[in-house]
């Protein structure tokens, strides 16, 4: 009898141990899952699902869980509304001309034809791309003939009227009008201008330009300032100046070099280096002399 009593309360123990270790068991599952569902504090909050505009739907009450990096006091501006396409409409859109349909429609042709000659240049393909080259340069053709034809008819788009003439016989009288304007200009800055030559004794093409200047100074009756550079003079300007430092300061690197001053203004323009004609060295003064009475002051050399 006693033994069975033992027997039995064995058996109540174990029974109890057993169950005591199953609800200890479930209890740790809950809390792992419910650790499970909250994440860490080391990895980002999970993107908010999008909140719904009537009050008291789900979207709208989120847990923190979910929105911890966003704290309590969070706005999230509403995302830009998306823009709407204009409907295209077949029947609005307008249409190319058949011209230039057919213009373009040729130009991809002679580009296709060409490239594949270049690639395989084959007597075939290079007889298809010349043929369709010549019935282009055809049309050009044509075009520049309709195109020569309504300039003379029209004196208005004849560049030649306004501007420098193609012919040989209007190109002259042209030039000799131009001529006549440029010397003009020039002799008028005889009392306010003059020029600074800087040369070198030993140059030979400073040699040949001297007489030249020499019969444009006589001309215009401007005052030519000749600085050597190497102490030496020349035949034109037996009483030239030694160079004192101005050919450094002019940044007259080569010779024959010539500048055209302005002394009241203390300022310098270079009008060239090298050999100049008579008509060049005309040219250049005047239009120098121009740029100045019709354009903006623009700044320049300086003398200290």
């Amino acid at each position: 009898m006693l033994q069975t009593l033992l027997q039995n309360s064995w058996t109540r123990s174990l029974l109890v141990a057993l169950g005591l270790t199953a609800c200890l068991a479930a209890n740790c599952s809950a809390q792992a899952e419910k650790a499970d569902q909250a994440p860490p504090d080391d990895i980002p909050a999970v993107e908010p699902a999008p909140l719904s505009n009537a009050p008291g739907s789900p979207g709208t009450a989120m847990t923190y869980w979910h929105q911890q990096r966003e704290g309590w006091f969070w706005y999230r501006d509403p995302l830009p509304p998306k823009p709407r396409l204009p409907l295209s409409n077949p029947s609005t859109t307008p249409k190319k001309p058949k011209d230039l349909s057919d213009f373009e429609a040729m130009q991809q042709r002679l580009e296709d034809l060409k490239r594949v000659a270049v690639m395989n240049p084959t007597d075939t393909n290079l007889l298809a791309y010349m043929r369709l080259q010549r019935m282009v340069m055809d049309k050009s053709q044509v075009f520049a003939d309709r195109w020569q034809r309504l300039v003379w008819r029209e004196p208005d788009l004849d560049y030649g009227m306004t501007g420098r003439p193609t012919n040989a016989m209007a190109i002259n009288v042209f030039d000799d009008q131009q001529r006549d304007r440029d010397a003009q200009t020039v002799r008028g800055l005889a009392a306010t201008h003059g020029l600074i030559f800087v040369f070198r004794s030993d140059c030979p093409i400073c040699h040949r330009f001297a007489p030249i200047l020499k019969r444009f100074e006589q001309e215009f009756r401007l005052t030519v300032l000749a600085v050597s550079m190497d102490g030496g003079t020349l035949p034109e300007y037996p009483d030239a100046r030694p160079d004192n430092g101005i050919a450094t300061r002019l940044n007259a690197r080569s010779v024959p070099a010539l500048y055209l001053t302005q002394p009241a203004k203390r300022e310098i323009r270079p009008v060239g280096f090298g050999l100049m004609s008579d008509t060049e060295l005309l040219e250049r003064v005047a239009t120098l002399a121009r740029d100045r009475s019709d354009a903006p002051p623009s700044p320049g050399r300086t003398l200290r």
